[in-house]
């Protein structure tokens, strides 16, 4: 399959994803729907305009920065041409190449934190999730790696529990915190 071909699919796969969430978020109340309508339809808009690009004469040789590339990490991928190799010298079949690992890695991180905010609800999640990547990716030392995930997820419950007053979701360990 091609590289714009791949592409396509995964643009149309997110197309359907923010359709889907405009579809949903429009049956919400006004105040529930104030961040998820522009949310969704902005990164619609963002998208069109990605495979606009994508698909012009040359769109991915000038552009190499589309959306799967933005999953994985991969800002500018090599093409590296591998040199003529005799017999005796041949490699393994296929080896595990660097971006099948970051792709592992990437969904690894987003199954950690649906499950966190399964877990736990939101706000916690935010602050466990960022604290923990910051410190273990030594962005941080791990007192600032808690401070920024303190002062990030007071802003997450600012925003929505007193700005826009929703009612959160508490996570399924709700009835264990509830006894203390």
């Amino acid at each position: 399959m091609s590289r714009r071909a791949q592409e396509n699919i995964f643009a149309a796969i997110v197309a359907c994803i923010f359709v889907g969430y405009l579809i949903i978020a429009a049956g919400f109340g006004p105040n529930a729907r104030l961040v998820p309508l522009p949310i969704a339809g902005i990164g619609l808009l963002c998208l069109l305009i990605q495979v606009v690009r994508q698909n012009r004469a040359g769109g991915l040789e000038r552009n190499t920065f589309g959306p799967l590339n933005l999953l994985i990490g991969d800002r500018a991928p090599e093409r590296q041409q591998v040199p003529e190799q005799s017999p005796e010298h041949e490699t393994p079949a296929v080896p595990e190449t660097p971006t099948s690992i970051r792709e592992l890695k990437a969904f690894g991180f987003v199954s950690l934190f649906v499950a966190l905010i399964v877990a736990f609800g939101p706000v916690p999640a935010v602050f466990l999730f960022c604290a923990g990547y910051l410190a273990f990716s030594k962005h941080y030392p791990a007192w600032k790696a808690i401070a920024s995930a303190g002062a990030f997820a007071v802003t997450v419950y600012l925003l929505f529990v007193v700005g826009l007053e929703l009612q959160l979701y508490h996570g399924l360990l709700e009835p264990i915190f509830d006894r203390f």
